[in-house]
């Protein structure tokens, strides 16, 4: 692939701009709250329990401010990157997108191969990039193009390829393996459930708390928004925000992976949802095993 300079990437212009004046501003106030901690530990000039919390505190703040530093470098290195290897007008650049783990650090990956804490996997119906760096169309065998009318199958590959853990599972294989029409809604979600022997249960409503412990759980939830036009995969929750996030693969988005999700955002809106339970559980079990969660 021929590479190309970050000035012939404008629209990453300004991104790589600011996240190095974030970077930099980060850098500072850690710089200055440090300087306090070492005032603060002179116990020739203060002393006392008080003083103590005061370091302690001190250096709470300092392990976030680099937990920030570390994620605004992998922003920058991504637009760097992208900048870089992509020229301005490409789809291509959209693929390349970033997550979350539950620590709250950011790793980077890829929309045809979409990683979160290690198992998810994301895939957009419009296409994945091969190695020859060129966006390819998912071929299909049942009429109509995955790009224009599979997000169905597009999120169900999704949540099939990451309980299995095998990116094998693709939006083509569901898609011919079920002759997926883009007409039937969410009735060929039972069928291809049991033919990969995963136990599911559909539901009109979204409740919040079965929502995150099933997702805690490692269940998957396919959830049909927009009044029903348009289907989207629950990969996971984030309880390590205040309210939770949610690790969502919307097929059609581009932005998907780096979009915060909240509740509010996939239930609002929703006429069906189908839990889908990992591999040798039920969704009774995923439901009943309580983990603990923010709601």
């Amino acid at each position: 692939m021929e590479d190309y300079n970050i000035t012939d990437y404008g629209i990453f212009g300004d991104a790589i701009n600011t996240t190095g004046l974030v970077k930099s501003s980060i850098e500072a106030c850690n710089d200055a709250i440090k300087q306090g901690q070492s005032i603060l530990q002179d116990e020739t000039i203060f002393m006392g329990p008080i003083c103590d919390s005061c370091v302690e505190g001190f250096s709470k703040v300092t392990n976030k401010f680099t937990i920030l530093n570390d994620n605004f470098t992998v922003i920058s290195d991504y637009f760097i990157d992208a900048a870089s290897t992509y020229k301005e007008g490409d789809d291509e650049a959209s693929i390349k997108v970033l997550s979350f783990g539950n620590d709250g650090k950011m790793t980077s990956g890829t929309m045809s191969n979409y990683n979160y804490n290690g198992t998810p996997i994301y895939y957009n119906q419009k296409g994945y990039v091969g190695e020859d760096g060129v966006l390819h169309e998912w071929p299909t065998t049942w009429g109509k193009t995955i790009a224009s009318s599979g997000c169905g199958p597009t999120s169900l590959a999704s949540i099939f390829a990451t309980l299995f853990g095998d990116n094998s599972i693709t939006p083509t294989t569901i898609a011919n393996e079920m002759s997926y029409d883009g007409n039937i809604g969410m009735n060929f979600v039972p069928g291809a459930c049991k033919r990969y022997g995963l136990d599911y249960s559909g539901s009109p409503h979204l409740s919040k708390t079965n929502v995150n412990n099933f997702l805690q759980n490692n269940g998957k939830i396919m959830v049909a928004v927009r009044g029903g036009e348009h289907y989207i995969a629950l990969l996971g929750v984030n309880n390590s925000t205040n309210p939770p996030t949610y690790i969502v693969n919307d097929p059609n988005d581009k932005n998907t992976a780096t979009k915060v999700w909240h509740f509010d955002d996939f239930s609002i809106g929703h006429t069906m949802s189908m839990f889908i339970a990992p591999p040798g559980k039920t969704v009774d079990e995923c439901l009943q095993d309580r983990t603990l969660v923010q709601v």
